[in-house]
């Protein structure tokens, strides 16, 4: 019976060295900084409000004491100072912000149910929450920067696995090249002959658990592709025998599946293949933040729209604003704005793109599209609820009807008002788009914005276009 063993070269290179004999220090390291940045932060807001209300505070650290004792359990026990989670700086700032809320919450409520309120100042608890939240957010960079070199990276790993297969794997590809930097310590790899009798296999797999159990290992590891699903439910019986945590790594496909949202359905599950539209908060998120946005840009950009029309006035015949019909939100028609970089005013069946050195692009216009100037018009379709600041952006209409027929997923940019900026623009699908591979991969990154929405994505689209319009090559 042959039973292939962690030691080939490319799989050894993931284990080549036993790290984690440093990582109570660096976890206790990391708590100790947690504590003592708390406690000098309520000293030092103490300090700050008595200095400013030419009252000394003589309250004692007690407060302080109590908020960092809790925020470190209760981080510990949450796993932040887990060392695989240290290197992912967003989680670590979710949580640390969630957290220190929680902290401050529960020293509310012990003054109160201890009626020592009288005994709190209540400007010291504001300072304190401000730089401490902020002192918390730092300090996660800080740790970022300090275990994301090679050195630390090689011995923050937590959890020794035995990682099995139905067929030899390629180690260097993303789905397990990452393994070790991800707190996976892989002690052993076992290749299990799918194509083998039901003899064959059960003393196969038992001799792989009774070779796992002398390796003293955290968890196991299955890596099963698509196809190979149905050969889980005859593994799952085997591995009932230990005792450790059991966790599919899945290729693509199943990854993509199980990554979705579950719901309860009559005593069983219900995958989320598509995202139900945004919720009444969401939707009065992303609107707050387009109003916002779009008032003060059009205050702030008046002198320049000013100017913008009095050179396209100047440069040709025409109108200053060009007008067509898109779709927006559930396919719904409206007109966009934008100034006229053109010599003409397509909005009918049949709109031919523009291309570089375009010859119906007018001088001022080649100017206006290399630095976007004139999308600034549509700030006036944002006000109004056609647009939001981010989405997909909208076509004509000929080029939808077009598309619609050709891309399956077309549609699917439907779901959200389309944008001024949106994800596929910031990842270099903009402007022309001559061949259907290339509208197809813009497609692509804006059915992912749809799925993926959130607040600080938008945020994060925006900062990005704001950095790269200044690259963009004329037409």
């Amino acid at each position: 019976m042959a039973v292939a063993t962690y030691g080939s070269e490319s799989a050894h290179a993931l284990s080549s060295t036993r790290g984690g004999s440093l990582q109570r220090p660096f976890q206790i390291v990391v708590m100790a900084a947690d504590f003592l940045l708390i406690l000098l932060s309520y000293a030092a807001g103490a300090s700050l409000y008595g200095a400013a209300v030419a009252s000394p505070d003589g309250a004692s650290v007690g407060a302080g004491l109590f908020v960092g004792v809790v925020f470190v359990a209760v981080a510990y026990f949450r796993d932040v100072y887990a060392t695989h989670r240290l290197l992912n700086v967003v989680w670590q700032l979710r949580k640390a912000v969630f957290i220190w809320l929680t902290s401050l919450t529960i020293l509310a409520v012990a003054a109160f149910l201890l009626k020592s309120t009288d005994n709190l100042s209540r400007g010291t608890v504001l300072v304190f929450a401000v730089i401490g939240g902020f002192g918390l957010i730092s300090l996660r960079f800080v740790w970022q920067a300090v275990f994301g070199t090679n050195f630390a990276r090689s011995r923050l790993v937590d959890r020794k696995v035995i990682l099995l297969s139905l067929k030899p794997l390629d180690f260097t590809s993303s789905r397990f090249k990452d393994l070790r930097r991800n707190g996976f310590d892989v002690t052993r790899h076992f290749v299990l002959g799918a194509d083998r009798d039901d003899g064959q296999w059960e003393r196969q797999i038992r001799d792989v658990i009774r070779q796992s159990r002398s390796a003293d290992v955290d968890e196991y590891l299955v890596a099963l592709d698509w196809n190979e699903l149905p050969m889980l439910r005859k593994l799952a019986p085997y591995l009932r025998a230990v005792p450790q945590p059991i966790r599919l790594l899945p290729d693509d496909p199943v990854a993509d599946l199980v990554a979705r949202p579950f719901l309860p359905v009559s005593g069983t599950v219900a995958v989320e293949i598509q995202r139900p539209p945004l919720s009444i908060f969401e939707r009065l998120q992303k609107r707050c933040l387009d109003v916002g946005v779009a008032v003060f840009a059009l205050v702030m950009l008046t002198p320049l729209l000013l100017t913008v029309a009095m050179l396209i006035k100047l440069d040709s015949p025409g109108n200053v604003i060009f007008r067509q019909s898109r779709r927006g939100f559930n396919g719904r028609p409206f007109e966009i704005w934008k100034f006229r970089t053109m010599t003409v005013s397509e909005n009918g069946e049949t709109v031919t793109q523009a291309t570089k050195r375009d010859a119906r692009v007018t001088k001022i216009g080649r100017f206006l599209r290399m630095t976007s100037i004139d999308e600034l018009p549509q700030l006036w379709n944002v006000l109004r609820g056609d647009m939001s600041l981010v989405g997909p952006r909208p076509h004509a209409l000929a080029h939808d009807n077009y598309y619609d027929e050709l891309i399956s997923k077309y549609v699917y940019r439907h779901h959200m008002k389309p944008g001024l900026t949106g994800w596929a623009q910031v990842n270099g699908f903009r402007g022309e788009t001559p061949t259907i591979d290339l509208m197809e991969k813009r497609v692509e990154y804006d059915v992912w914005y749809v799925s993926n929405w959130s607040i600080w994505l938008d945020l994060k689209i925006m900062a990005r276009t704001a950095s790269a319009v200044m690259f963009q090559e004329a037409y």
